[in-house]
């Protein structure tokens, strides 16, 4: 449990008000006053508009399912630390939503309950029934800890009517890095003709795909050390600092923070964008203009990318088990799943293979490209201390992609810290 108040929640008031609400939606009480099980889902912060969908399903689960008890917290502000609050305080809420970085941890610290001995009782659900690549990052040491809600990789949008106007040919579904790296360059424009680089040709994507891509490594298979000075590794990270740095096809670091990834490719500013699946919600809402989705290129390794998404868990706290695992199998499948086919792709299979999802009308187009990039989507890297991994590879890669030091330079400073990182969690344990 010490492990949990290292967490950045030391505010008391905050941590008394979480504890006091979580109480307040039911404790650890077994039964309401009818003698139903109790089942409380914490719910993340989402805006209203999404959450008016989330409460017509659970409005609809309650219908279905008048025997269990069904009560919502509403979690404002960082959902993590504040789960951990009620873990530590012993007031966890029975459901939870899990993100894929953050279960490795999650699981070393015993706060959550496995889901295979649900799975194996229950004859309305079977692993097969989702995306295998959902499944699997969703699962740690052999066991299934979340049943996976929507099915996200990155995948690619793009500004169909930038590419008509500067005759580009659009992504093919056999396209590589060279094919992406020269419609980007055909697409980075001065289009006021002030000198200044105003329409770029993409966003930059996760620097970790590229390394797959290229058929290399962020840990060797062991997780005993950090496999980014190996050859593969190296090469395909140079290739990515150098679409900012040296051909420039990628937004600066100061475009990107003055005005956000997102918006600009709203406002046109760049005509590549590499996101998730629920990005089309606010696209549709906000672009005016015609754009499409298109998968990511393949790399000399062949062709990958990373599953992101998110998945229902059951806490080691709940108290009652059978009745949490039907919400958490409901709402993940195709009854409760099927309500946000405007927002999400499912990761229940037979949904997001259905005319339903791949022939919904409005754009994008190409929505099958979705479901097809769960062919080649791998798991993000699983480990119980990746949060800081990433801050000791992060800042220092921005310094190549900068131009400001070489891809080998900050490597060979990095990797290190990475080592003594993973040297300590074997320590540990």
């Amino acid at each position: 449990m010490k492990d949990f108040l290292r967490s950045s929640y030391l505010i008391p008031i905050a941590v008394l008000a979480v504890v006091a609400v979580a109480v307040a939606t039911g404790g650890h009480r077994q039964l309401d006053e009818k003698g139903r099980p109790l089942v409380v889902w914490a719910h993340p912060p989402c805006p209203p508009p999404l959450m008016k969908i989330y409460n017509g399903i659970f409005d609809e689960f309650r219908r279905t399912h008048p025997d269990i008890n069904l009560r919502v917290l509403h979690i404002t502000g960082n959902y993590e630390d504040k789960i951990k609050v009620m873990v530590a305080g012993n007031v966890a809420p029975d459901t939870i939503f899990m993100y894929p970085n953050a279960l490795a941890a999650w699981v070393e610290l015993d706060a959550l309950e496995s889901l295979d001995t649900n799975l194996e009782a229950d004859p309305n659900v079977r692993t097969s029934d989702y995306f295998t690549p959902m499944i699997d990052t969703f699962s740690y040491g052999g066991k299934v800890y979340g049943l996976p809600k929507d099915a996200s990789a990155v995948i690619m949008e793009y500004n169909v009517d930038l590419f008509r106007r500067f005759d580009v040919q659009p992504p093919r579904p056999d396209w590589t890095w060279n094919d992406m790296l020269d419609a980007a360059a055909k697409l980075t424009r001065d289009t006021d003709g002030d000198g200044r680089t105003d329409l770029w040709g993409m966003t930059p994507y996760s620097w970790w795909i590229f390394v797959w891509q290229n058929g290399g490594r962020i840990l060797s298979e062991d997780r005993s050390r950090c496999a980014l000075l190996e050859p593969r590794a190296v090469e395909a990270l140079e290739f990515w600092a150098a679409l900012r740095y040296k051909h420039g096809v990628t937004p600066t670091l100061e475009a990107e923070a003055d005005m956000g990834m997102h918006q600009m490719f709203i406002a046109q500013r760049v005509a590549m964008s590499f996101e998730i699946y629920p990005i089309v919600s606010v696209y549709r809402k906000t672009c005016e203009f015609e754009w499409d989705l298109a998968h990511v290129p393949a790399g000399p390794a062949g062709r990958c990318t990373e599953v992101r998404g998110s998945a229902l868990a059951m806490s080691r706290q709940c108290r009652n088990k059978e009745a949490a695992f039907e919400f958490v199998r409901w709402l993940t499948a195709a009854p409760g799943m099927s309500r946000l086919l405007a927002v999400e792709m499912p990761s229940w299979k037979s949904l997001a293979d259905s005319d339903a999802f791949v022939k919904m009308p409005g754009l994008p187009a190409s929505k099958r490209v979705a479901v097809e990039s769960m062919e080649y989507a791998r798991l993000p890297l699983q480990h119980p201390l990746y949060n800081e991994i990433m801050d000791a590879l992060n800042p220092a890669l921005q310094k190549a992609q900068r131009g400001e030091t070489t891809v080998r330079e900050t490597l060979d400073h990095a990797v290190p810290q990475v080592n003594k990182i993973l040297e300590r969690h074997r320590a540990r344990n």
